[in-house]
């Protein structure tokens, strides 16, 4: 018991600097964020913050259409990306996953574009898809078609996002299923095809379920990801055109950054976290639900 005791205390000692590591970078900063967001707090004025209660939250909610579009905008790309980004990886790990010459070095390139800084990754697509100088254009007319606003038109400008954003992590989903994939076991297989299963009754009723875990996990990772996106939107669009592509986290910045209202983005931050954090817990609770 005694020696139980002590193996405890040993592991407490030895975790503790980084549990309190974890909760100086990242619990502190949430309760500041709310306690910034409880004051009319602006850096253009050279009032001191005064304490505002829930006003910020009431404004969000009730009066800033802008808010509420930025949520719905926010809301369409995780659904369109993430969705995407399930169904090419899930293919494209499925492909991988065959006994095929070849595949283990494209394997490999696949996964060049995660590496890229989404910064990065939003410069290129932007020199690709610019109306008047982008590669993309030139081809268009080079084949005698017009010249497409990529960029400025609404619809066109959301498409662009989404598909910069599925180039760069479609492979991270391809490698979650694909290890897991790796790690099924064949005997399962082997016994349900000598029980008379064909390789689509196989699919729906025992890969689709194994899977199921690696499948959430990788849900919850890129909808979370997703949610925070601004690089894209900042090097890209600016969330133009006419709010067509401002994500929140744009929001968010351009009131915290630009106008300088800190108190206002804060409010919108902390929601942003709650969003974030009910999602996840979501996905939790299916992940760890039994089968």
């Amino acid at each position: 018991m005694s020696q139980s005791r002590e193996a405890r205390r040993a592991a407490t000692i030895l975790v503790s600097p980084a549990v309190l590591l974890l909760l100086a970078l990242n619990i502190f900063p949430i309760i500041y964020a709310v306690y910034i967001s409880l004051h009319h707090w602006s850096l253009s004025s050279p009032n001191p913050p005064r304490f505002a209660g829930l006003f910020n939250y009431q404004e969000l909610w009730q009066y800033d259409d802008r808010f509420m579009n930025a949520l719905g905008v926010s809301a369409v790309f995780i659904v369109l990306a993430v969705g995407i980004e399930l169904l090419l990886g899930f293919a494209l790990a499925f492909v991988f996953n065959a006994k095929l010459k070849g595949l283990e070095t494209l394997r490999k390139l696949s996964l060049l574009p995660v590496m890229a800084m989404p910064l990065v990754v939003g410069l290129v697509w932007f020199y690709m898809l610019n109306e008047n100088f982008g590669v993309t254009n030139w081809f268009l007319t080079l084949f005698g078609f017009e010249r497409l606003p990529f960029l400025t038109d609404g619809t066109l400008a959301m498409l662009s996002i989404v598909i910069a954003d599925i180039w760069q992590w479609t492979p991270f989903v391809t490698l979650v299923i694909f290890a897991a994939l790796q790690s099924l076991p064949e005997y399962v297989f082997e016994a349900a095809r000598m029980d008379g299963l064909t390789e689509r009754e196989i699919f729906w009723r025992i890969t689709l379920p194994l899977l199921r875990p690696a499948i959430l996990v990788v849900c919850v990772i890129r909808a979370i990801d997703a949610f925070r996106m601004i690089e894209l939107v900042f090097v890209m669009t600016k969330g133009g055109p006419g709010g067509n592509t401002e994500v929140l986290p744009w929001y968010i910045y351009t009131k915290g950054f630009l106008s300088l209202d800190l108190g206002y983005a804060a409010a919108m931050a902390v929601v942003m976290i709650v969003v974030v954090t009910v999602v996840a817990q979501v996905f939790v609770r299916k992940i760890a639900a039994p089968e």
